[in-house]
């Protein structure tokens, strides 16, 4: 897959993110990855911690790493019941296993903004995550 343009399309600059997963090792690896592109990043195990957090930071997207019967996927609901200035309406992105039976129909239809499949592509996730911002 072509990267030209990377920077002046696809720059996080700017953009704070919060990241959730239960996992240490991947929130870690999201995290270098997002802040490789540029954006602020804050790091939390669970929704619950996530929508703590939300009370204090103005994140501009949430990408949440989902598994097939957990909290995790129950997470938009809960972030779409916020006010607007209280982070209600920020795209929400899924990271997930399709081979875990988490695929783009099932997150969509749990209401998150963007799908990214394990493995992760680095490029990928920072382009979803600008398209959503600027789109």
């Amino acid at each position: 897959m072509a990267r030209g343009g990377f920077y002046s399309v696809d720059s996080l600059n700017g953009l704070h993110v919060l990241v959730v997963d239960r996992d240490a090792d991947g929130r870690e690896i999201v995290a270098a990855i997002l802040r490789y592109c540029g954006a602020l990043v804050t790091e939390v195990a669970s929704p619950a911690e996530a929508l703590e957090v939300m009370q204090v930071v103005k994140a501009n997207v949430l990408v949440v790493r989902v598994y097939p019967k957990g909290a995790t996927m129950k997470v938009v609901r809960r972030v779409r019941a916020l006010k607007p200035e209280a982070g209600g309406v920020i795209p929400v992105v899924a990271i997930g296993a399709a081979g875990a039976g988490v695929t783009e129909e099932h997150v969509r239809a749990a209401g998150f903004d963007g799908f990214i499949a394990m493995p992760l592509d680095p490029w990928m996730l920072c382009r979803l995550i600008s398209s959503l911002i600027s789109g």
